[in-house]
C-alpha cells in the first residue's frame, strides 16, 4: 500500500474498514508507525535547481511523482529535510530488451551516466553558487 506523503495514515485505515464493512477483519498496519507522515515543498531552492537543470540538460519539464519502490526519504522528512527523488537518466534504446532497473540486465547507457553525473554536479553548483 503506498500513501501519498502527507495522507492522514488513520484516516486512510478508517476509510478502508468502512469499504470493507466486516468487523471479522483486522484492518491494521503490519507495524505499529507505516511511515512518518509528510511531504517536501516544491516551492525551495532546491527543487528550483533540479527544475533548471533538468530542462537544461533534458529538455524537459519537471513533475512530482510516486514510484512504486521506497526509500527514506519519509524519515528524513519527518525530521524536517526536504528531499528530492532525482532520476533523470534516460534509456530509450533497452527498455524494449529488458535492461530495466532491477533486472538480470540492469544497465545505463555510458552517455546517460555521463549526462546524469552533470546534472548533479550541476545542481549542486547552482545551489552553491546562491550562497
Amino acid at each position: 500500500m503506498r500513501l501519498h506523503p502527507d495522507e492522514d495514515q488513520t484516516k486512510f485505515l478508517d476509510q478502508l474498514r468502512a469499504v470493507i464493512n466486516d468487523p471479522t477483519i483486522d484492518v491494521r498496519w503490519a507495524r505499529d508507525r507505516y511511515r512518518p507522515a509528510g511531504a517536501s515543498s516544491l516551492n525551495t531552492e532546491m527543487f528550483a535547481a533540479i527544475e533548471a537543470e533538468t530542462r537544461k540538460l533534458y529538455n524537459v519539464d519537471v513533475l512530482p511523482t510516486m514510484s512504486t519502490g521506497a526509500s527514506d526519504k519519509a524519515q528524513i522528512r519527518s525530521k524536517g529535510v526536504q528531499c528530492y527523488g532525482i532520476g533523470p537518466a534516460l534509456d530509450s534504446e533497452d527498455g524494449g530488451k529488458g535492461y530495466g532497473a532491477h533486472s538480470d540486465q540492469e544497465r545505463i547507457l555510458e552517455a546517460e551516466l555521463h549526462r546524469f553525473v552533470r546534472f548533479q554536479y550541476d545542481v549542486v553548483m547552482d545551489l552553491a553558487r546562491a550562497k
